[in-house]
C-alpha cells in the first residue's frame, strides 16, 4: 500500500519535471505541460496525472538531472513507427548539461542512464 502511494506521488513530480522548462519560458498549453523533443522536432504536451503499471508497451522519455533548464527528449513521436500514443517510462540521463533534441544524441552523450520506475500517459502534439 505504501509503495502504491509513493508511486502515485511520483507521477505529479514527473509531470512537474517535464513541465518546468516550458513553464519557465511560457510555452505550456496548460498546467502542467511542456516541450519534449523527438527527432530534432519540438512537441507540445499536457502532462496528465495518469500513472501506468510497469507492464505493457511504453516509449522512453529522457530527463536531465544535470540540466534543469533542458526539456525532455523522447525516443518516439507521432507519425514514427512504434510510437505508443504517449505511454512513457522515464529515464534519467546523467552528465548532460546542454539541450539535446534527439534520443540518439542522448544515448551518445549520457554518462549513465537510470530507469526511474515512473510510467505515465502524456500524448504529444506538434508545437
Amino acid at each position: 500500500m505504501i509503495g502504491r502511494l509513493l508511486a502515485l506521488a511520483a507521477v505529479p513530480a514527473a509531470a512537474l519535471m517535464l513541465a518546468a522548462p516550458a513553464i519557465a519560458d511560457g510555452n505550456s498549453l496548460g498546467p502542467p505541460g511542456g516541450t519534449i523533443y523527438a527527432f530534432d522536432v519540438a512537441y507540445r504536451t499536457v502532462a496528465t496525472p495518469t500513472s501506468l503499471p510497469p507492464k505493457g508497451p511504453t516509449d522512453t522519455i529522457y530527463v536531465f538531472p544535470d540540466c534543469l533548464a533542458c526539456a525532455s527528449v523522447s525516443e518516439a513521436a507521432p507519425g514514427h513507427p512504434g510510437y505508443n500514443g504517449g505511454r512513457w517510462r522515464v529515464v534519467q540521463a546523467w552528465g548532460i548539461t546542454t539541450q539535446l533534441t534527439n534520443a540518439a544524441d542522448v544515448l551518445d552523450a549520457a554518462s549513465a542512464l537510470t530507469d526511474t520506475g515512473i510510467r505515465f500517459v502524456c500524448p504529444l502534439s506538434m508545437k
